[in-house]
């Protein structure tokens, strides 16, 4: 059923015969109705639906931890749910499985990362986490405000977005993991502006091995 809202700037929402009518950034937009059956889809498409909707499980499970707005911030041409979906479709493959959590990307932006940035853990089974950075000399004097942010994953479950206290300018220094999920066995790390406006793509580096981004 199509609803109109009541507004100086009225505008059609909702099913009309064959077409749908939506709003996306202020304006009008109107499809039609696919005239699909679930007995109809050929093999591909339902392996493309069981894909699309594992991308759609990853995006409910992380908008509770602070993510969404981040992709919100990232894009003017399509909302940051989109944005995400199209970022991230990549990582898993026709049968809708993850099969390395290290091609997620939780964080976008226009920041960039810093030079070889490194993290591995402390000791084995340890909850702390020792990172190293190098950054740029041409860098400007605000970015060295930027916050180091992590999230920890382990068997498909994601941390809250955590600030680890580190700075751009101290170029190493250690946090401590978030107490669930339990084991991680890898962590997001990524850059944020002070007034967390602006933030860097995400690196995932698998614990107790160093990567480079």
């Amino acid at each position: 059923m199509a609803k109109i809202k009541s507004s100086i700037e009225a505008m059609v929402s909702g099913k009309i015969g064959p077409v749908v009518y939506y709003q996306l950034r202020g304006k009008q937009y109107v499809r039609t109705v696919p005239d699909r059956k679930k007995d109809s889809w050929s093999p591909q498409q339902k392996l493309h639906r069981q894909r699309f909707s594992k991308v759609i499980q990853l995006w409910n499970q992380l908008k509770s931890t602070r993510i969404a707005p981040i992709w919100k911030l990232a894009t003017q041409e399509m909302n940051g749910y989109v944005y995400f979906m199209k970022i991230n479709m990549p990582a898993f493959g026709p049968d809708g499985s993850l099969t390395n959590p290290r091609e997620i990307q939780l964080s976008t932006g226009k920041l960039r990362l810093p030079l070889d940035l490194l993290a591995s853990r402390q000791a084995a089974e340890s909850s702390t986490i020792e990172v190293s950075w190098v950054n740029d000399p041409n860098l400007k004097a605000v970015r060295l405000q930027d916050e180091l942010m992590m999230v920890s994953y382990a068997n498909g479950v994601y941390s809250v977005l955590s600030p680890t206290g580190l700075k751009r300018s101290a170029q190493s220094g250690t946090f401590t993991l978030p107490v669930k999920p339990v084991n991680a066995t890898h962590v997001y790390l990524f850059f944020a502006s002070q007034d967390e406006m602006d933030y860097t793509e995400s690196v995932c580096f698998e614990l107790g091995t160093n990567f480079t981004n």
